[in-house]
């Protein structure tokens, strides 16, 4: 019976195209896209052409699938381009193909290379920007600057500084130590500082905290009512924060107080919903943040974005997508759990990340949509796929 599995080149072939689209994609959400030319034919298409080719060539000629893994990943194929025809988001083939593309590579050496490869761009554009080199997009929150450092906006700036500590956290699992936990407590202010990001500097503080008692008191997270929260939390959230955004109103006093505190986010989302409504397979949406964009503001369109990314998910790609993800994330929480690894912590930070981020589906922000290709080699691809990579931060 052929079983799952690429060899040592189909690896590197992973590794090159995820470096390559990483890249990509990170240097065009920034402001340094100005400098590179990054609307040109040649990023818009050659550069990723050309990321995509070692992926292709490895799925082609270096991997080996069981039937059931093959099937599902026709079935997942053939929703994505369902999905594509629907809502035109051309990121669905970068994504498809990462997810495609990662069968038989080890889940810790994809988190490696993202967390390298972004926590780099992001170290380069940081130093660009503080140098005058590019735009450092700096905008005011009573009367605070709010500096993005090279990213297009200064919650963006934070919220990828978030994500590489998630990776961070996934990779030490409970080898974290008490100077893993400084170096974020002190990147949690600086980001409260600089960034004027509240929610961030919240999260960041917290998983720093929250690694830390995994490493030092894990008998607190090997406990039943724990593991049970950790995975129940994420279908929780993602209900919960869609189902708030339906139901505001500012004639709700505690709902209006619950808009002020996450800076407006219901108000929009509301407004999105009425709209544009829900779908099985998504639309397209036009969205307008406050961050930097050097075409012209659109005047008639005003600010006009959703900002919870499972709310996002399934305004612009479908009901049918929310779902898989949520379903996916909860069911390798749930598996993961009974190994006694860190990933259940990390799924729930990002799942309640998501709430009040929109990056949940942005694969050059969440390395952990890879993890979808696990659930789809199905139940023994699964358990080989994650129980290495857990074994490997225990």
């Amino acid at each position: 019976m052929t079983q799952d599995r690429t060899t040592e080149l189909g690896k590197r072939l992973f590794y090159a195209s995820y470096v390559l689209m990483l890249v990509r994609t990170l240097l065009i959400s920034s402001t340094a896209g100005v400098l590179l030319g990054t609307d040109t034919i040649f990023f818009r298409y050659v550069f990723r052409i050309l990321a995509w080719m070692p992926i292709v060539f490895k799925l082609f000629t270096q991997d080996r699938f069981s039937r059931t893994a093959l099937l599902r990943y026709l079935l997942f194929g053939g929703v994505a381009v369902l999905s594509f025809l629907f809502n035109r988001h051309t990121v669905l083939a970068d994504l498809v193909l990462l997810i495609l593309g990662v069968h038989g590579v080890p889940f810790k050496g994809a988190v490696g290379a993202f967390l390298y490869t972004a926590g780099s761009v992001c170290v380069l554009l940081f130093l660009l920007s503080i140098l005058g080199l590019i735009e450092n997009y700096v905008t005011y929150s009573a009367g605070k600057a709010r500096y993005a450092f090279g990213n297009v906006y200064a919650t963006d700036f934070a919220a990828t500084v978030f994500y590489l500590q998630l990776a961070h956290a996934y990779l030490k699992g409970k080898k974290y130590n008490l100077l893993n936990f400084l170096f974020w407590i002190c990147v949690s202010f600086f980001i409260l500082i600089f960034c004027v990001a509240r929610l961030d500097f919240i999260l960041i503080f917290c998983t720093a905290w929250a690694m830390l008692l995994f490493a030092y008191v894990p008998k607190f997270f090997s406990s039943r009512p724990v593991r049970g929260f950790l995975w129940l939390s994420i279908p929780i959230l993602c209900v919960l924060s869609i189902v708030l955004h339906i139901l505001y109103t500012p004639q709700s006093g505690f709902l209006t107080w619950l808009n002020g505190l996450i800076s407006g986010r219901l108000y929009y989302g509301n407004i999105a919903i009425k709209d544009y409504g829900f779908t099985l397979f998504g639309q397209n949406i036009e969205m307008q943040g406050w961050g930097f964009n050097p075409d012209a503001w659109d005047r008639e369109l005003g600010y006009y974005f959703v900002d919870c990314g499972w709310l996002s998910l399934a305004l612009q790609y479908g009901i049918v997508t929310v779902c898989f993800v949520c379903a996916a994330f909860t069911v390798l929480s749930r598996r993961a759990a009974k190994e006694g690894g860190v990933l259940p912590l990390v799924l729930f930070f990002l799942a309640l990340t998501s709430v009040i981020d929109h990056h949940l589906f942005e694969f050059w922000f969440d390395p952990f949509l890879l993890l979808l290709n696990a659930v789809l080699c199905g139940k023994k691809r699964q358990s080989a796929a994650v129980r290495p990579a857990l074994a490997a931060t225990v």
